[in-house]
């Protein structure tokens, strides 16, 4: 078993949608019950990806706290991707999940293990922007984290931060491997195609080779609740993640 970690430093880059995307990419390549998306970010976002709007049963987070695993909280969806979402929780169920993360830091990459998937599968777990018990836990498991940046003043302003992060989160788990994804980008634009050079330039080969491109068949494709690789096949975004995962698959099997 793979386990992926999809992180960033701040919010609006797009991080929840190139899990969605990703995951669905991975799927078309590696077959039917081999691909599962965990959202272990609390906006409990990542299920609308998958068209899960009439989901009804309760969370990772909630499961955690009443039956102590993640019992039956995989959902088969429509695109080759098992969901697990992070549920409609409160207040106090999402505070009392966390402080059950803070208490045990491997408990998200045991429960993985004891979720009935297939032996072989690649789980890609969404995590809320900025450092959290939730990042720690990703940390703690990940073989391959993946860091979504913006070609922007902003995402090159966050990098010694990041960092940083990087280098405390890394101390749980020293063998994981982590790579910068460009997303967004857009050569027509000049401030956007001089952001991503200056990105590249400082994160060399810390930067992963393919970049997704900006296209509005994303967002179009999240309003039809479906990847956009089922909405727009064709499309630049779904080649550029088809290429992703690609080189994700052969960046694990090295």
């Amino acid at each position: 078993m793979s386990i992926i970690g999809i992180v960033s430093m701040k919010g609006g880059v797009g991080k929840t949608s190139t899990t969605a995307n990703l995951a669905a990419a991975l799927a078309a390549k590696l077959g039917e019950h081999r691909v599962a998306a965990l959202d272990l970010d609390p906006q409990n976002a990542l299920h609308w990806h998958f068209g899960l709007d009439n989901w009804q049963t309760s969370g990772i987070s909630q499961r955690a706290l009443n039956l102590g695993d993640w019992t039956n909280a995989a959902i088969s969806t429509p695109f080759n991707v098992v969901c697990l979402p992070y549920g409609d929780a409160t207040e106090t169920e999402r505070e009392t999940f966390e402080l059950l993360l803070a208490e045990q830091p491997d408990w998200i990459g045991s429960q993985i293990k004891r979720a009935k998937l297939d032996h072989d599968a690649v789980v890609l777990i969404d995590t809320p922007p900025g450092p959290s018990v939730y990042l720690h836990q990703v940390f703690a498991c990940a073989d391959l984290v993946l860091m979504v940046l913006l070609p922007d003043a902003g995402s090159y302003a966050t990098i010694p931060a990041m960092e940083s992060w990087l280098e405390q989160g890394q101390c749980g788990n020293p063998l994981a491997l982590v790579y910068y994804v460009l997303n967004q980008t857009d050569q027509g634009e000049p401030l956007n195609r001089d952001a991503a050079q200056w990105l590249q330039q400082r994160l060399g080969k810390r930067m992963a080779p393919i970049a997704i491109h900006a296209d509005e068949a994303v967002s179009e494709a999240l309003a039809f609740q479906q990847p956009v690789l089922a909405y727009a096949p064709y499309g630049q975004a779904s080649h550029d993640f088809a290429q992703l995962a690609l080189w994700v698959i052969n960046t694990l099997n090295q």
